[in-house]
């Protein structure tokens, strides 16, 4: 399913909510100093899911690239650990300090790095990546409000916004992939989502050797600029066509890495072999993602129906034996963001026949003598968008089918493979998705993803930052730039309670439970993942960008 370097704890006291500090003033090491001396052997086989099959497309703007594009090939300026808010990690920048009250951003970055076809990586390239965003609303995924984009000598960079841009801080400094002008910059805007970049030059760790249907290999790069990684030679990715055969290969070691749901783990995995170890730690919240611009789903009242309708915590014991923790009506994950969840609001769903009801006839549906509600005649029916290999998620959406189907809503499933369901979920095609959201060590960028207005392009074009459901609502966007607006903390958190109020009152995402999150890692052929003690990242092997920065730190087991 979707979606060790025992670093420094300085960065850890840098605040992901107070951004207006250089990074450098916050100290921490890079450990970056030259190119790799260690000896690098062994093959790292991992899988980041199932039914999904491989083409060789790894261009950063295309929805159906592969996760090893993100991280592997391509990386960010700052690492963010998903894990551990508010720990911030050079990569390929080394500081960075906002002027203007967020409206300008100065980076510096890291000399002597090489992109995989030998040329130098400058900050003409860093400068060209950030410009893509200006030139092409479909190469801004991130909604970045950027006016300007130049040059300070060899190392600097200084980006402009037209407005204060503290909340797109995890969007531009760790989630924007630097890419090569000397490369993409004879590439029409036009042509820069489509093209399938199939030979990619970057400046990660890794370059790719072969990709086959269910095989993508890489090839650790002898001259990568950081020292000692990384410590494996050769990374496999192996696909399956669905759960049961992703368990199959996990339970029997064949994979080194996973992140598989594996039904009753505790019996079929982790007793099978002492060295056999589980990283569980939630990051994300289960949702359905109506669709808000047209369909049923465009209506609050019937997403709060849906969401009236079924029993959260039946679900989670019957799927996750109750591992998927609750989660609240604002969607917030917690206890990550505890600190800016809005205490007046309920803390429980509510759910029943009657809140059904209340909500439905409150929109002109009546009950039929079927038992299903309808409206001018035609039956209430949603159909849900999810991975046919994705078995968890396809046996949520049949317990919600069930509970919904007594309630009068006639819920249908439609079972997609994945670059199918992923290419829906870009342009619109959905009247619901069955998904997940989160992955942020920021809730300014948690919340941005979800609401975000500006993110969303119309149907049909393809969305790949967030807010796949099209939700428009401008109190929400002012609260947004209002954040943006400022670090201090207490002064945000009425901007948080606003968007909470609105998300409660309009529910545009319907949030199930935490997110299942277990990563499987073969201790007898891996060492140096990460863990409760060690959380230097999240441990998701699909995950961007902690991935990668795993993947780098990884060593073959003596």
């Amino acid at each position: 399913m979707p979606r060790t370097l025992n670093r420094s704890r300085l960065l850890a006291a840098c605040s992901a909510l107070a951004l207006s500090a250089t990074l450098a003033a916050c100290g921490g090491s890079s450990g970056h100093k030259g190119p790799s001396a260690s000896v690098q052997h062994g093959v790292l086989t991992v899988s980041t899911g199932s039914g999904q099959s491989y083409t060789a497309n790894f261009n950063p703007f295309s929805p159906n690239a592969l996760q090893s594009t993100d991280g592997m090939i391509y990386e960010p300026l700052f690492f963010y650990n998903t894990s551990k808010s508010g720990d911030v990690q050079p990569w390929l920048g080394t500081s960075y300090t906002w002027a203007d009250g967020g409206k300008t951003l100065h980076i510096k970055i890291r000399s002597g790095v090489t992109w995989s076809d030998g040329k130098p990586f400058t900050n003409a390239d860093v400068a060209f990546s950030f410009a893509n965003a200006m030139h092409a609303s479909t190469l801004n995924a991130y909604g970045l409000p950027l006016a300007n984009v130049t040059t300070d000598g060899t190392d600097g960079v200084t980006l402009t916004f037209t407005q204060s841009a503290y909340t797109k801080a995890y969007f531009i400094l760790g989630k924007t992939l630097m890419l090569p002008q000397h490369v993409w910059g004879s590439i029409p805007d036009a042509q820069k989502t489509t093209v399938l970049n199939s030979k990619p030059v970057g400046t990660g760790a890794w370059t790719v050797k072969s990709v086959a249907s269910t095989l993508v290999t890489l090839t650790a790069r002898k001259d990568y600029y950081v020292t000692g990684y990384p410590k494996f030679s050769t990374l496999r990715y192996v696909g399956y066509n669905g759960n049961n055969s992703a368990d199959a290969a996990i339970e029997s070691g064949a994979l080194d890495w996973a992140g598989g749901f594996i039904p009753d783990i505790k019996k079929n995995y982790l007793a099978k072999d002492p060295k056999y170890t589980l990283v569980n730690n939630p990051l994300a919240v289960t949702s359905f993602i109506p669709n808000a611009l047209q369909g049923p789903t465009a209506d609050p009242n019937v997403r709060k129906a849906i969401s009236a309708g079924v029993d959260r915590a039946f679900m989670s014991q019957s799927v996750y034996d109750g591992q998927a923790a609750a989660t609240n009506p604002a969607a917030l994950l917690t206890p990550n963001f505890s600190s800016v969840l809005d205490p007046s609001l309920p803390t429980a769903f509510e759910t029943g026949q009657d809140k059904v009801d209340g909500y439905l006839k409150a929109s002109g549906y009546t009950k039929g003598s079927d038992g299903y509600y309808a409206k001018n005649g035609k039956k209430l029916t949603v159909t849900v968008k999810t991975v046919s290999g994705w078995t968890d998620y396809l046996s949520l959406g049949q317990l919600a089918q069930q509970e919904l189907k007594k309630v009068g809503i006639d819920l249908q499933i439609d079972s997609e493979a994945y670059n199918t369901w992923a290419a829906d979920q870009a342009s619109g095609n959905f009247q619901m998705l069955l998904s997940s959201f989160g992955f942020t060590p920021d809730p300014r960028a948690y919340y941005d993803q979800i609401v975000d207005s500006r993110l969303a392009k119309p149907l049909g074009q393809q969305t790949t930052g967030g807010n796949y459901g099209r939700y428009k609502n401008a109190a929400i966007d002012d609260a947004l730039d209002h954040l943006a607006s400022t670090t201090d903390v207490n002064a945000q958190k009425p901007y948080f309670y606003a968007i909470e109020q609105q998300f409660v009152k309009d529910m545009p995402v319907i949030p199930l439970m935490d997110a299942q999150n277990e990563q499987e890692f073969n201790g007898n052929n891996v060492t140096g993942f990460p863990t409760a003690d060690n959380s230097y990242a999240a441990a998701s092997v699909w995950l961007f960008p902690d991935a990668a920065w795993v993947a780098m730190r990884l060593s073959p087991a003596k």
